[in-house]
């Protein structure tokens, strides 16, 4: 994976894969269910172990095999309930809004990744009062520098369920950022997240 700024961390969200999918599938002539099933009975596809196969292999587009890949880790990492190497900003916000689901505290979340973007620590940093949190990015990047990190990103829940960033949190996003900066460790993105939902500051252009 490139660096943040590139598409691939920012790449859609699940409906938008999906829609992905249905449109390399358009191309194929596959418009309907009629048309789908006419594709599995031609290419001898009965099982996913079939539609796999297939997929490996010569016959099938360039496109229709990468994307149905995406897919499938995408669900693979979901299903594992442990997120070891992230695919986008959307399978990382809701691994991070069910993993912080039911607090009644406010917490902090450093997680720092190698250079092949593989997740090697998840370190809590702070937890607050029901309301409040006091934040300090010396802290954030103290672990960086133990784990050695290539980047990281940091994730704090909202125990009222109101995701929008307060004022405190667009303020140490910026420290964050100009800190990260100097020091030369990417910081890739910064969630709020509830118990249902999330809030990627890449994504709302917030970093």
């Amino acid at each position: 994976m490139e660096t943040l700024k590139s598409k691939h961390y920012l790449l859609k969200d699940d409906r938008q894969l999906i829609e992905e999918i249905l449109e390399i599938l358009h191309e194929e002539n596959i418009r309907n269910f009629d048309d789908l099933q006419k594709f599995l009975d031609k290419n001898g596809i009965v099982n996913f172990s079939d539609f796999w196969n297939y997929c490996s292999g010569p016959f099938c587009s360039d496109k229709l095999a990468l994307w149905t890949e995406i897919f499938i880790k995408r669900i693979k990492a979901l299903n594992t309930g442990n997120l070891e190497k992230f695919m986008s900003s959307s399978q990382v916000g809701y691994y991070l809004a069910s993993k912080m689901s039911g607090q009644n505290q406010e917490q902090l979340y450093g997680i720092y990744l190698d250079s092949k973007n593989k997740i090697v620590a998840e370190k809590l940093i702070f937890q607050g009062t029901l309301n409040k949190a006091v934040v300090h990015p010396r802290d954030i990047f103290r672990w960086a520098l133990i784990y050695n990190c290539a980047s990281f990103f940091v994730v704090h829940n909202h125990p009222s369920g109101d995701t929008t960033p307060s004022a405190q949190d667009l303020k140490i996003t910026k420290q964050i950022k100009k800190t990260s900066e100097a020091i030369g460790i990417q910081f890739m993105d910064h969630f709020i997240v509830s118990d249902n939902t999330y809030l990627s500051f890449r994504e709302s252009e917030l970093l």
